[in-house]
């Protein structure tokens, strides 16, 4: 093959072998400056991180509120049966003699929109 000869041929090869070593000890190097690369190389309370170094577990304090919720939930229960007991009742205090009529017959209804009125 003349193509391997030649001189340009020895400096490409020259190149790339060399880029390649290059290549590989960058790797190299990069891949061992890790202190970690899961959580069971750490020491305990601290974890792996993204940066492939450890660090320790932050401990995280907090507030528990406690509700009292008994009292609203009195006041709920007294409307539910105060509700049940005007809807079952027969004598309800608040009903209407007939609920669909919304005018006393004996007076005019009045017109709902009396400025729209066409002329």
């Amino acid at each position: 093959m003349p193509l391997l000869k030649s001189k340009r041929a020895e400096a490409i090869t020259i190149i790339l072998v060399t880029l390649m070593i290059v290549l590989f000890l960058g790797w190299f190097i990069n891949f061992n400056s890790k202190e970690c690369r899961s959580n069971s190389q750490c020491k305990k309370g601290e974890y792996c991180g993204s940066d492939f170094s450890c660090h320790s577990i932050p401990i995280v304090e907090k507030e528990v509120k406690s509700y009292n919720l008994v009292l609203p939930a009195f006041i709920l229960g007294i409307a539910i049966v105060i509700s049940a007991w005007l809807i079952k009742s027969k004598n309800r205090p608040f009903k209407r003699d007939n609920p669909k009529l919304r005018y006393h017959p004996e007076e005019p209804q009045q017109e709902q929109w009396p400025l729209l009125k066409a002329p």
